[in-house]
């Protein structure tokens, strides 16, 4: 979370590494919470954080707002089909 807070008013951060971290759901919504207002992230490593469903949703959504990330890697974690589908919606 306080990673999250300061990643709001980073305007110079391009890429984080996250792997393995244990983010899990709580902490991939407050990541996407950080990613509305920052505007400066274009990469990020997500792999094996344990996110869920439910974390996928909320990436989703700041996905919708946000332009400037264009690499995720989100693998080896738990997102089922109704993460996949706010993905891709």
């Amino acid at each position: 979370k306080a990673f999250s807070e300061a990643l709001e008013s980073n305007s110079s951060l391009t890429s984080v590494d996250l792997r393995s971290n244990g983010i899990g759901d709580e902490g991939m919504k407050a990541f996407s919470e950080a990613l509305n207002s920052n505007s400066s992230l274009t990469s990020v490593d997500l792999r094996s954080n344990g996110i869920g469903d439910e974390g996928m949703k909320a990436f989703s959504e700041a996905l919708k707002s946000n332009s400037s990330l264009t690499s995720v890697n989100l693998f080896r974690n738990r997102i089922g089909d109704k993460g996949m589908k706010a993905f891709s919606e």
